[in-house]
């Protein structure tokens, strides 16, 4: 039973030490060690990708019954993206104070419609989805990630 309790223990310490890795998190401090823990244990709740398909979503998005959410970072916002998203960088979703502009953008989204976002490939989503979740909306993961929600109808914001 020992050996069983020992074995569980170092293979938490393996999954978090991954999962730190993956957020990039640097570890320096006590305080930090256990908001990267919390961190660590939000990611490993699973939140898979919604079953949503993209016509659903771009009819809820048009409609304005869903909110869209660009959770990629600035310079790949810059090299395009989607009219009706708004951009919420997963770095900065990861702070413990977000940026004024992201808190704005996040104050003004209405916690009972569905909040979709995407980043470039439909990983990074799922690191984003219980960062807000445990903020009160209803997280619905894109696994299409930019190109593919353009190519299927998704409105480019022009330069």
């Amino acid at each position: 039973m020992q050996n069983q309790i020992l074995a569980s223990k170092r293979f938490q310490m393996m999954v978090t030490a991954c999962v730190l890795s993956v957020l990039n998190v640097p570890v320096t401090n006590q305080s930090q060690q256990s908001d990267n823990a919390y961190a660590a244990a939000l990611v490993a709740e699973d939140i898979p990708h919604t079953k949503d398909t993209l016509s659903e979503v771009k009819a809820k998005v048009e409609s304005k019954s869903a909110a869209l959410l660009d959770i990629r970072e600035l310079s790949e916002w810059k090299e395009g993206h989607l009219k009706a998203a708004s951009l919420v960088p997963l770095s900065e979703l990861k702070k413990a104070k977000p940026s004024a502009k992201v808190q704005e953008i996040l104050d003004g989204l209405d916690k009972g419609e569905p909040v979709y976002f995407h980043c470039r490939s439909g990983r990074r989503v799922l690191v984003a989805a219980p960062l807000l979740k445990k903020m009160g909306f209803d997280v619905r993961p894109l696994k299409a990630g930019f190109d593919e929600l353009r190519k299927n109808g998704f409105e480019v914001a022009s330069p």
